[in-house]
């Protein structure tokens, strides 16, 4: 199958051909501002990147008007009725579009071809490559450093598990896990909250960092502290248990690569 396609639909092949796709210029940047009395231009409050628009234009073509009008309704049946679906245009980074407009031209002057344009909204304006993963036995110390490098062209934001050992004291001694992003100092903490505060043998904790949550298992805790951006580049953190040293287990580091 040619790139791109969205949700699995092609948008390059003998029968929709495409000239041109805008895509590779930068998100908005939206921005909070306030103005300030008797200076000059405002205070800028906050700044992130906002959407991305990508448009896309190129010929539908068809064997005879009939078959023509077939193409065209397939490009509203696989594409233009969609909520929302996987852009791909390239190999090995995908987002997640939604069609805001699609405009097919009619000229007249031949009944097997027309013009069309596309154009699709990121309200994630970013695009995503594979899932990256790294895994470390964990030792019994208290406060364990580690050094991970993050690909892409902007900041990720991991899932990180921690898999208590399934030998050893049943619960574990561990009463917190806290993880420290190095370069901002930013640190997020698990506690235990049920039973004796301990964690329990066996049991996992994630520190979702897309979506601001930490659980035990499947059950939501209390978070304390910040969850970090991660930006791209060589960086170290620390993993911080709180009660004697552990004994063991496992640390996955898992995220994917977004680019711009």
């Amino acid at each position: 199958m040619s790139y791109p396609t969205f949700d699995g639909f092609s948008l390059q092949s003998d029968n929709y051909i495409l000239s041109e796709i805008v895509y590779r210029s930068t998100p908005t940047r939206a921005t909070d501002t306030q103005r300030v009395a008797r200076r000059p231009g405002v205070k800028l409050l906050a700044h992130d990147f906002g959407e991305r628009t990508v448009r896309m234009s190129g010929h539908i073509i068809g064997s005879s008007a009939s078959d023509l009008q077939t193409k065209i309704d397939n490009l509203h049946t696989n594409v233009t009725r969609k909520d929302e679906g996987a852009l791909i245009i390239e190999a090995d980074r995908s987002a997640t579009a939604t069609v805001t407009s699609v405009g097919v031209t009619d000229p007249h002057y031949a009944q097997d071809m027309v013009p069309f344009e596309i154009e699709f909204l990121l309200a994630d304006p970013f695009f995503y490559g594979g899932l990256q993963t790294v895994n470390w036995s964990m030792d019994t110390s208290t406060t364990v450093s580690k050094t991970i490098t993050i690909s892409g062209s902007v900041f990720a934001v991991p899932t990180i598990i921690y898999d208590s050992p399934n030998s050893g004291a049943s619960p574990t001694a561990v009463k917190s896990i806290s993880i420290a992003y190095a370069p901002t100092a930013e640190t997020v903490t698990w506690s235990g909250s049920t039973g004796d505060g301990f964690l329990a043998k066996d049991a996992s904790v994630t520190f979702d960092y897309n979506h601001h949550l930490i659980t035990t298992g499947s059950v939501e805790v209390t978070t304390s502290g910040v969850f970090s951006r991660w930006e791209p580049g060589s960086t170290n953190f620390t993993i911080i248990f709180n009660g004697t040293p552990t004994t063991g287990g496992t640390l996955s580091f898992s995220y994917q690569p977004r680019y711009l």
